[in-house]
Protein backbone atom coordinates (compact mmCIF):
# COMPACT_ATOMS: atom_id res chain seq x y z
CA UNK A 1 0.00 0.00 0.00
CA UNK A 2 1.58 3.35 -1.11
CA UNK A 3 1.26 6.45 0.86
CA UNK A 4 -1.35 8.77 1.13
CA UNK A 5 -1.69 12.13 0.75
CA UNK A 6 -4.45 14.62 2.01
CA UNK A 7 -3.96 18.63 2.08
CA UNK A 8 -5.78 21.71 3.12
CA UNK A 9 -5.20 25.62 2.33
CA UNK A 10 -6.16 28.05 4.55
CA UNK A 11 -6.49 31.95 4.39
CA UNK A 12 -3.72 32.92 7.69
CA UNK A 13 -5.76 34.00 9.60
CA UNK A 14 -6.64 32.50 13.60
CA UNK A 15 -10.63 32.19 12.88
CA UNK A 16 -9.25 29.23 10.21
CA UNK A 17 -7.00 27.50 12.88
CA UNK A 18 -9.81 25.49 13.85
CA UNK A 19 -10.45 24.49 10.62
CA UNK A 20 -7.53 22.97 10.12
CA UNK A 21 -7.14 21.43 13.26
CA UNK A 22 -10.27 19.61 12.42
CA UNK A 23 -9.15 18.39 9.63
CA UNK A 24 -6.24 16.78 10.68
CA UNK A 25 -7.79 14.95 13.80
CA UNK A 26 -10.59 13.55 11.30
CA UNK A 27 -7.13 12.00 8.97
CA UNK A 28 -5.74 10.87 12.99
CA UNK A 29 -9.04 9.01 13.80
CA UNK A 30 -9.28 7.32 10.62
CA UNK A 31 -5.41 6.21 10.18
CA UNK A 32 -6.48 4.32 14.04
CA UNK A 33 -4.61 6.79 16.40
CA UNK A 34 -5.87 6.58 19.89
CA UNK A 35 -7.11 9.93 21.23
CA UNK A 36 -3.88 11.36 23.19
CA UNK A 37 -1.96 10.83 19.72
CA UNK A 38 -4.83 12.59 18.11
CA UNK A 39 -5.20 15.17 20.72
CA UNK A 40 -1.18 15.58 20.32
CA UNK A 41 -1.55 16.05 16.48
CA UNK A 42 -4.41 18.96 16.76
CA UNK A 43 -2.67 20.78 19.64
CA UNK A 44 0.72 20.62 17.27
CA UNK A 45 -1.24 22.11 14.66
CA UNK A 46 -3.11 24.84 16.20
CA UNK A 47 0.24 25.81 18.21
CA UNK A 48 2.29 26.05 14.73
CA UNK A 49 -0.45 28.19 12.92
CA UNK A 50 -0.96 30.18 15.57
CA UNK A 51 2.83 31.16 15.21
CA UNK A 52 2.66 31.21 11.88
CA UNK A 53 0.10 34.05 12.05
CA UNK A 54 0.83 36.12 14.78
CA UNK A 55 4.82 36.07 14.72
CA UNK A 56 5.34 35.02 10.66
CA UNK A 57 2.31 37.41 9.43
CA UNK A 58 1.91 39.40 12.42
CA UNK A 59 -2.00 38.89 12.15
CA UNK A 60 -2.24 40.46 8.80
CA UNK A 61 -2.05 37.19 6.89
CA UNK A 62 -5.81 37.80 5.29
CA UNK A 63 -4.52 37.75 1.51
CA UNK A 64 -1.72 35.21 2.48
CA UNK A 65 -2.27 31.26 2.29
CA UNK A 66 -0.97 28.65 4.91
CA UNK A 67 -0.93 24.56 3.05
CA UNK A 68 -1.40 21.57 5.37
CA UNK A 69 -0.31 18.70 3.91
CA UNK A 70 -0.54 15.09 5.80
CA UNK A 71 0.36 11.82 4.83
CA UNK A 72 0.12 8.76 6.19
CA UNK A 73 2.43 6.24 5.74
CA UNK A 74 3.22 2.31 6.77
CA UNK A 75 4.76 3.41 9.63
CA UNK A 76 3.99 7.14 9.81
CA UNK A 77 1.45 10.08 10.06
CA UNK A 78 3.53 13.20 8.97
CA UNK A 79 1.94 16.83 9.03
CA UNK A 80 3.71 19.46 6.88
CA UNK A 81 2.60 23.23 7.38
CA UNK A 82 3.83 25.24 5.05
CA UNK A 83 3.76 28.85 4.84
CA UNK A 84 5.47 32.08 3.00
CA UNK A 85 6.28 34.51 5.84
CA UNK A 86 9.90 35.15 6.51
CA UNK A 87 12.11 32.52 6.33
CA UNK A 88 12.38 31.48 10.10
CA UNK A 89 14.02 28.27 12.08
CA UNK A 90 11.69 27.71 15.33
CA UNK A 91 13.54 25.25 16.06
CA UNK A 92 17.01 27.15 16.07
CA UNK A 93 15.95 28.58 19.15
CA UNK A 94 17.23 27.36 22.78
CA UNK A 95 14.16 25.36 24.30
CA UNK A 96 12.66 27.54 27.55
CA UNK A 97 14.02 25.99 30.88
CA UNK A 98 11.20 24.28 33.00
CA UNK A 99 13.05 24.19 35.93
CA UNK A 100 12.95 28.35 36.37
CA UNK A 101 10.60 28.94 38.68
CA UNK A 102 7.27 30.13 37.35
CA UNK A 103 7.14 33.84 38.10
CA UNK A 104 10.85 33.99 36.49
CA UNK A 105 9.89 32.35 33.35
CA UNK A 106 10.09 34.67 30.26
CA UNK A 107 7.41 34.09 27.37
CA UNK A 108 7.82 32.69 24.42
CA UNK A 109 9.38 29.55 22.99
CA UNK A 110 6.93 26.83 25.13
CA UNK A 111 4.35 25.96 21.89
CA UNK A 112 7.58 24.53 20.25
CA UNK A 113 8.40 23.38 23.17
CA UNK A 114 5.70 20.97 23.98
CA UNK A 115 4.99 20.42 20.33
CA UNK A 116 8.54 18.63 20.12
CA UNK A 117 7.79 16.68 23.21
CA UNK A 118 4.07 15.90 21.73
CA UNK A 119 5.22 14.86 18.43
CA UNK A 120 7.82 11.70 17.36
CA UNK A 121 9.81 14.24 15.14
CA UNK A 122 10.48 17.50 14.46
CA UNK A 123 11.99 19.37 11.66
CA UNK A 124 12.37 22.53 9.67
CA UNK A 125 13.45 23.04 5.85
CA UNK A 126 13.32 25.96 3.97
CA UNK A 127 12.13 25.24 0.69
CA UNK A 128 11.94 27.66 -2.55
CA UNK A 129 11.78 30.24 0.36
CA UNK A 130 8.49 29.09 1.80
CA UNK A 131 8.90 27.40 5.16
CA UNK A 132 7.76 23.65 6.32
CA UNK A 133 7.74 22.49 9.48
CA UNK A 134 7.54 19.09 9.97
CA UNK A 135 5.58 17.00 12.56
CA UNK A 136 5.85 13.29 12.58
CA UNK A 137 3.72 11.06 15.28
CA UNK A 138 4.69 7.18 14.55
CA UNK A 139 1.79 4.46 14.14
CA UNK A 140 1.79 2.25 16.82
Amino acid sequence: MGNREYRLTIPAVISKIEEACEHVGKIARKIGLDDDATYHCHLSVEEVLTNVIEHGYDYAGADKTIDIECTVTANSFVITIIDEAEPFDPLSLPDPDPNTPLLEREGGGWGVFFVKKYMDHVSYRLDHNRNHFIMEKLLK
